[in-house]
């Protein structure tokens, strides 16, 4: 096995990126409190935020968000509106333990 396959196979690129694309939503959500968001504004935060990402996959993350309690979304209409519930919200302020494949940054 060559060291760049070993790399990669210790390094899960997508993971990194779906986890991370969480916490830029979750953050994202947050701060459009209580009003919450449109996808097509999370998809500009998080392309600010550096992380590119569809609209596809910003729907999927926002789904596991939803998932996992965190997010509420409103699916009836062709563009998806997000909020934060209480739980994203104690999870975002170090209240309540993050669920695995959130890369919450370590709290200072």
């Amino acid at each position: 096995m060559t060291s760049e396959r070993r790399i990669d196979a210790a390094l899960d690129v997508g993971r990194a990126h779906r986890e991370t694309l969480r916490w830029v939503l979750l953050t994202a959500l947050w701060h459009s409190r209580p009003y919450g968001a449109r996808e097509d504004l999370l998809s500009l935060c998080a392309a600010d935020a550096g992380v590119s990402a569809t609209l596809d996959e910003v729907r999927r993350e926002l789904g596991w968000l939803e998932s996992h309690g965190l997010a509420r979304l409103l699916k009836e209409r062709p563009v998806w509106d997000a909020t934060l519930t209480a739980l994203g919200e104690d999870v975002y302020d170090y209240r309540a333990e993050a669920p695995a494949g959130l890369a919450r940054p370590p709290r200072w």
